[in-house]
This record gives C-alpha cells, sequence and structure tokens, in this order.
C-alpha cells in the first residue's frame, strides 16, 4: 500500500511541470495575440451602433453581431484578408468570428473586449 502511495505521489509530482508549462505556454500565446501595436487588417467593432458610438478602436468598422452575416460581403470580398474582431467582452465576437468562418474566410482573429484592447494600448 505504502508503495502504491509512493508511486502515484511521484507520478503526480512529474506531471505537475508538463501541466504548469502547457497553461504559460498557452498564456503567452494569448498574451501575445494583441500586443502595444495593432494588427494588420480590418478592425470590426461587433457592438452596437451606440456602444461604438461611445468609443472604438481607430478605423474600426461598425457590423453588429446579428448584422455580420448580412454585411460582411459588401465590404470584404476577399476571404483571406485578416480580420480582426472585438466588442465589450470577447463574447460577440466569438460568434461573428463563427459566422464568419462558416462564410469561408479563413483570417479572423476574436480580440476580445474594447476595454482590455484599451488596457493593451491599442487605440
Amino acid at each position: 500500500m505504502l508503495k502504491k502511495t509512493f508511486h502515484l505521489l511521484t507520478a503526480l509530482l512529474l506531471s505537475f511541470p508538463i501541466t504548469t508549462s502547457a497553461n504559460e505556454s498557452n498564456q503567452q500565446v494569448v498574451n501575445q495575440s494583441v500586443t502595444a501595436e495593432k494588427a494588420q487588417g480590418i478592425w470590426i467593432d461587433v457592438r452596437t451602433a451606440e456602444e461604438f458610438a461611445t468609443g472604438h478602436i481607430e478605423g474600426a468598422i461598425n457590423i453588429p453581431v446579428e448584422q455580420i452575416s448580412a454585411k460582411i460581403h459588401q465590404l470584404i470580398e476577399d476571404k483571406d484578408a485578416p480580420i480582426h474582431l472585438y466588442c465589450r467582452s470577447g463574447r460577440r465576437a466569438d460568434v461573428a468570428l463563427t459566422e464568419l468562418q462558416k462564410l469561408g474566410y479563413r483570417q479572423v482573429t476574436n480580440h476580445g473586449g474594447y476595454q482590455d484592447l484599451l488596457r493593451k494600448g491599442i487605440k
């Protein structure tokens, strides 16, 4: 019994650095996805017009999430164009990302919330 416990604890301790390392690696990828330099491409704010009017990323286009499927073809024909999405928290941007991928757009990124972008230096 003591031997089994020892082996179990050893296995757990050995796997801890592996899982910690993977989580740190994933966090680095998330943190590096938006830096203080605004990514090139088309920025789309999927919040409401009212939210957009209170402040938005410079040069961003406002297409509310419920209109994204209907309006995107009028603005962006190139399915390989880099598209950067954001909203208030990232949830609506995620819905828009899914819709755009269904429509064949291949370079779509959800950058999360507007306030998060401002904190990262994106204006």
